[in-house]
């Protein structure tokens, strides 16, 4: 016995000794050959480089932590016009972010000109700068600049694009005025993005313009994991905003008689896009980040977890207006925004393969290889998913077999009605009952939705304006169209497929689509005279993405309850107990109130963007850019609280952040499910309380107190004014700023800001709405889990005694 004593006391007084050990090496970062200067690799040396292309507008940061002085850096350079090569180095203190670092104070900023390609540009200081961790930024690049990059990471080394995290390290030396045996000591952990709160979409309630309720957590509960959303995607507007937009809705009600007639001086010229409507943003180009933006919004709002751009015609990548959807997107993941990721899909047919290896070959080098903007590449099975068929890539020419090897492939079976016909295919559009694609054990692994298919019983494929088009208001089960008024505002196609593919229930759903908008016009196609292949107008089109048309933005909540019934939510967090709040108080009372409403920061930029031929758009309304919200009561009132990025604006400022109010049961008047609103009239020494009297009409209810200080807003309003009885009720409720058209819901997605976005509002219980179930599926597991451990240490028990017993 005591020789088991020693030798476990033996091993303690190791484990000690290595940890306390470690702990100072971590500390002093190793030692030092005193004097000895050395050019330490930032990269791995061994790993394969390539050159990445640097434009004039490019960042690139390296981040490290010296473990001694240092006195300059050097960057590989692997083509440059010796003649005009330029870029600038600075050298920066870390403070926890990228952001945050670069707004301060450069420590060293140098200039490296005339540069040749194939040598090391370096940047020596005046000054010894002491070990810690820095930021070194290479910006202003001209001359064609190419820098040395691998694409593996290098340990205790980070590397950013623009601002945001980037794979593989920069070939990169730092020159140590000492030679230190570890050459980085560990980076910090990086803090999230300044003063960014979790907004939790999948908790917003909300009701179409059609009196839908969205589904919430009573209806579909918990999360499910491994359960995934692709949206088709179109960036194609980059490229076609060179051509005229003609709306056909539009122009087929003034004129219906031309719908066959291919010479109707109506439709324009032969290289005109034809929109089946016009969206809600204009017809924006494909390069405008304020639409991006908006559109990271909605789909983060949604659920949707990927957007997969269509690449389905020739060599086209439209990579202009990816390199900027990626941009914004990472900028809005960095506001709390959790964003789609990125995938691509293909040419379908094998004569066109070929043009495939282009795309792809394009699409590596310019964003997979070096690495950029990696948070957004979605993985499927462990790689990056590629909806493309690879057979064209040749395995014997290294940049094609290094392709080969880096996506997870899924190419798109092109027909409506065959179904999967090779492994790990998957498909794009299917007529219901949708075609199952499944994995190599027979799992249902992918199935497609589609607002409306250009297809029909007497031929199959046909144009979106041919006979019985399966548009958006067709019912398969009846083979005919759903007769309700308005019936092509409810999406009963749309809902057909999506209740399949939830009796199916596959690890991937992907959707068509949601914003191609234009068409092309042939003389005949499939059959039909004057055709518009793959959109028409309101009836026969298979956009969500909300339009000015009579369709709104109905098929957008009609799209966030079918995901909530697929993947399940967040269940809401419960608030916190009552209590007073002192509105004028220098203290801050809302601090243990629950729970915070958070609303994305950073999107209230102005727009300035070309759209299609003839249109421009200027958007200036941004203003108050709401962060988030907190609510509580007491006995006698309800308190309202809201913050702002930036200090408000003046309370005489034209539609100064209102606050709208809908208190459940509540069966009267209201105004797009709103029966009060704040501040609707400006306020003055007291806030104006407004009851709708149907619609956009008011009256006053009274006045309530309110209190501005810096960023914060806060009113204080009575109960009884609310017609509010105890202390059990739900408010549903949102902010407003600087609303453009009174009285217009659609406004929400276009002027000012709004939280949350759209017709989404927050929810408030006062009490817990929903109780855990005594025997949930996370407590089952657990107990069972516990009584597995105490069976397993009992029996080690019996086994010990029966050990020493012999």
């Amino acid at each position: 016995m005591r020789k088991y004593l020693m030798l476990c006391t033996s091993l303690l007084l190791i484990v000690l000794l290595t940890v306390t050990l470690g702990k100072e090496g971590e500390d002093m970062h190793g030692g030092l050959i005193e004097g000895q200067r050395s050019a330490v690799a930032m990269y791995n040396e061994t790993d394969n480089s390539f050159g990445m292309a640097m434009d004039k507008g490019d960042a690139l940061g390296v981040r490290f932590h010296a473990t001694t002085e240092f006195d300059g850096l050097e960057f590989y350079v692997t083509n440059a016009f010796i003649q005009r090569s330029v870029m600038q180095f600075d050298l920066y203190e870390w403070k926890g972010t990228y952001k945050l670092t670069v707004s301060g104070h450069s420590l060293v900023t140098l200039e490296a000109t005339r540069f040749a390609r194939n040598e090391w540009a370096s940047f020596s200081f005046d000054n010894v700068v002491k070990k810690g961790e820095y930021l070194a930024v290479l910006s202003g690049f001209d001359g064609n600049v190419q820098l040395g990059k691998v694409s593996l990471d290098k340990e205790n080394i980070a590397l950013y694009f623009n601002g945001f995290d980037m794979a593989g390290a920069l070939r990169s030396r730092i020159n140590y005025i000492h030679t230190p045996t570890v050459p980085f000591a560990k980076l910090s952990k990086a803090e999230e993005s300044e003063n960014v709160n979790i907004v939790r979409p999948d908790t917003f309630v909300a009701t179409d313009g059609l009196g839908r309720t969205v589904s919430g957590y009573g209806e579909v509960g918990d999360v499910r994991e491994g359960k995934y959303v692709g949206m088709f995607f179109w960036t194609w507007h980059a490229s076609f905003s060179g051509t005229v937009p003609r709306n056909v809705t539009e122009i087929l009600k003034e004129h219906p008689d031309i719908i066959h007639d291919y010479n109707a001086k109506q439709w324009g010229g032969p290289n005109d896009s034809y929109f089946w409507n016009e969206p809600i943003y204009g017809y924006y180009n494909g390069k405008d980040p304020w639409v991006y933006r908006k559109q990271a919004e909605l789909l983060a709002d949604a659920g949707v977890d990927v957007i997969i751009f269509d690449n389905s015609n020739n060599v086209a990548t439209f990579i202009d207006g990816v390199k900027v959807l990626l941009e914004t997107f990472a900028q809005a993941r960095a506001d709390g925004v959790n964003t789609p990721q990125i995938s691509f899909l293909m040419n379908f047919f094998e004569a066109d393969w070929s043009s495939t290896v282009i795309q792809l070959k394009e699409l590596y080098k310019e964003i997979y290889k070096p690495g950029k903007y990696k948070e957004l590449w979605f993985y499927w099975k462990g790689k990056p998913l590629m909806m493309a068929y690879p057979d064209k890539l040749n395995p014997n020419d290294a940049l094609e077999a290094e392709i080969l090897d880096f996506f997870t492939y899924r190419p798109a079976q092109p027909s409506y009605t065959v179904g999967q016909t090779r492994p790990n295919q998957w498909g794009w559009c299917s007529v219901y009952p949708q075609q199952v694609y499944k994995d190599e054990n027979g799992n249902p692994e992918q199935i497609t939705v589609s607002v409306a298919q250009n297809h029909n019983d007497k031929r199959g494929l046909t144009a979106m304006n041919g006979e019985r088009v399966f548009g958006r208001h067709w019912i398969n089960a009846k083979k005919d169209y759903d007769t309700r008024e308005n019936a092509i505002l409810y999406g009963a196609n749309f809902e057909e497929q999506f209740n399949y593919a939830l009796e199916v229930d596959p690890e991937f759903i992907f959707i068509t689509g949601w914003n191609e908008w234009r068409a092309g016009r042939y003389r005949e196609w499939c059959g039909v005279q004057n055709a518009f292949p793959d959109q028409f107008n309101d009836a026969y089109s298979r956009d969500i993405e909300p339009s000015k048309g009579d369709l709104k933005d109905h098929y957008y909540y009609q799209l966030v309850s079918f995901i909530r019934k697929y993947k399940g939510v967040e269940k809401p967090e419960s608030a916190s107990a009552g209590k007073t709040i002192d509105i004028y108080s220098d203290q801050d009372m809302w601090e243990d109130v629950k729970p915070y409403f958070a609303a994305y920061g950073g999107n209230t930029f102005h727009r300035n963007s070309p759209g299609y031929v003839g249109y421009n758009y200027k958007n200036t309304t941004g203003r108050n850019d709401i962060t988030g919200a907190k609510v509580t009561f007491d006995k006698d009132n309800v308190y309202f609280m809201v913050e702002t990025k930036e200090n408000l604006t003046p309370h005489t400022d034209p539609a100064w952040m209102r606050l709208f109010i809908d208190v459940e049961g509540q069966n009267g008047p209201d105004w797009e499910t709103f029966e009060y609103v704040v501040n609707r009239v400006n306020p003055g020494e007291k806030a104006v309380l407004e009851k709708s009297t149907g619609g956009w009409n008011w009256e006053k209810v009274g006045d309530v107190d309110y209190a501005v200080k810096d960023n914060r807003l806060q009113i204080k309003v009575p109960k009884s004014l609310l017609g509010i009885v105890g202390e059990k009720f739900v408010i549903n409720f949102k902010w407003s700023d600087n609303m453009q058209n009174e009285g217009d819901i659609m406004d929400f997605y276009v002027n000012g800001d709004v939280a949350p976005g759209g017709r989404f509002k927050y929810q408030y219980a006062s009490y817990e709405l929903y109780k855990e179930s005594t025997f949930s599926l996370g407590k089952v597991i657990t107990i069972v889990g516990a009584v597995l451990f105490v069976g397993l240490a009992v029996l080690s028990g019996i086994l010990v005694v029966k050990k020493r017993k012999k």
